[in-house]
């Protein structure tokens, strides 16, 4: 079940402990238990992803990680040119099950 929310023009920022009682409100478990389920959750993903590999979630999408490469960024005040190092960062590519409720949401049904 996708908890989504209409707000379009104003989006609701979901913090952790309402997404713990919106997932307390669907599971029949306490808010400790449900806390700490979403906590391992978190962790577990984490670790995958600071492995190196991704999290393929049927539906919902996949948890990556992506290499940055080196570039080279300038102040535009003073003109100054300085190589920025290469990094790795998440990423989250939706799932067709996301991407069909993102459409309903936003009226762009097809």
């Amino acid at each position: 079940m996708f908890f989504i929310t209409t707000r379009l023009l104003k989006p609701l920022i979901l913090k952790n402990k309402e997404f713990i009682q919106k997932i307390q409100e669907n599971v029949s478990t306490n808010g400790e238990r449900t806390a700490e389920l979403v906590e391992m959750t978190t962790a577990i993903i984490a670790n995958i992803l600071a492995e190196g590999d991704s999290l393929a979630i049927k539906g919902f999408g996949t948890f990556e990680v992506k290499k940055k490469e080196e570039r080279i960024s300038v102040n535009p005040a003073t003109g100054n040119r300085w190589m920025i190092p290469p990094k790795l960062v998440p990423g989250f590519k939706p799932g067709t099950i996301m991407k069909d409720k993102l459409k309903t949401y936003s009226g762009h049904e097809q």
